[in-house]
């Protein structure tokens, strides 16, 4: 399991959001995508952590895991706000 607090990042041009997964899920998991279940500050999510091409600005590879809408609007986050992630491999 890994537990963490991370900000929303949304993406207005394709109206989705992420939040940073804080390792390097090929040193965790061995593998550049992960099924997961996910809790978005107690909202259950199935979902993958996946790399979309983004770096840090010490050119490593950002994991993000994708936050839906309906959830966002459940919670009432938007953009920059913190939110609780739990993380469980499928």
């Amino acid at each position: 399991m890994f537990e963490f607090d991370a900000e929303l990042h949304e993406i207005p041009e394709k109206g989705g959001a992420y939040v940073v997964f804080p390792w390097n899920i090929r040193d965790v998991f061995g593998k550049g995508r992960q099924k997961v279940h996910v809790e978005f500050d107690g909202i259950a999510y199935e979902g993958s952590i996946v790399n979309m091409g983004l770096k840090d600005e010490q050119g490593n590879v950002v994991y993000m895991i994708g936050v839906l809408k309906s959830i966002r609007q459940s919670l009432g986050k938007k953009d920059g706000d913190r939110i609780h992630v739990v993380v469980n491999p499928v």
